[in-house]
């Protein structure tokens, strides 16, 4: 067996399903395509319509037409497209929490092909972000290893 010289590490990152192998397309039947709804993030925003109209053109063509990505592609669908592309993201709190986020403004992301943007998990849970109130609490860190 090797000497690996770093630490083994795993990931998984969530994509939606998409009927044409994550190809960088539009899906070949958004209508069809329910899975995609379990997605908070897509069922929101999924317009079927607008999807059926450019239905298997790849996002290459949806950037030269200046068609706007349906909104699978903020979940990841594009992770096998062999190309890359640059998408504008905005901050998800920018419009429920303009006092704290509402500074932030569009940012490009060149996502690179096969590539997924991803985020830990754990940054995701509310308990993480908002602290946990079973957690020990900062009083009785004095002393520890946090105050030094």
């Amino acid at each position: 067996m090797s000497d690996l010289s770093h630490p083994l590490r795993h990931i998984s990152v969530r994509v939606p399903w998409h009927d044409n192998g994550w190809n960088g397309s539009v899906c070949k039947d958004p209508k069809f395509n329910t899975a995609c709804l379990k997605l908070k993030n897509i069922s929101d925003s999924k317009d079927e319509e607008a999807e059926e109209c450019v239905k298997g053109l790849s996002f290459q063509d949806l950037i030269a037409r200046d068609v706007p990505f349906p909104p699978c592609v903020n979940e990841r669908a594009t992770f096998m497209a062999d190309f890359d592309f640059v998408h504008r993201k905005r901050h998800p709190y920018f419009e429920t929490s303009p006092r704290t986020h509402g500074h932030f403004r569009p940012t490009p992301l060149r996502h690179p092909p096969y590539g997924a943007a991803a985020l830990p998990f754990r940054w995701m849970m509310r308990s993480e972000v908002f602290g946990d109130p079973k957690k020990v609490s900062p009083a009785s860190w004095t002393g520890s290893r946090w105050t030094r």
